[in-house]
């Protein structure tokens, strides 16, 4: 059976809703979905640099979860980056997520 999700609070603003490689249309790029809780992690891990404890505990979230959800946004954003594909942005994350 599995273990149901933690609500996570997250409070980034998204600036825009997509990025890609330039002079390439969107129609013709493989696009990566960057989840919500993903890019509320990049944002207080690598831009605020907050302490994964101290991150964890503003997403209310255990600081092991904040790790996965760090390690793997990190991966999409580097994949997209070194693979020129798009990358998917979450709409609106002024919320808590299940």
């Amino acid at each position: 059976m599995v273990r149901p999700k933690k609500c996570r609070r997250l409070s980034s603003c998204v600036p825009c809703s997509l990025f890609k490689p330039n002079g390439i249309p969107s129609s013709e790029l493989e696009k990566i979905q960057l989840e919500a809780d993903e890019f509320e992690a990049l944002n207080l891990g690598d831009v605020q640099k907050l302490s994964q404890l101290d991150a964890a505990a503003s997403m209310g979230i255990s600081r092991q979860t904040f790790g996965y959800l760090l390690a793997s946004a990190r991966k999409k954003v580097a994949t997209a980056v070194t693979q020129g594909k798009a990358l998917l942005l979450p709409q609106s994350i002024n919320k808590d997520l299940p």
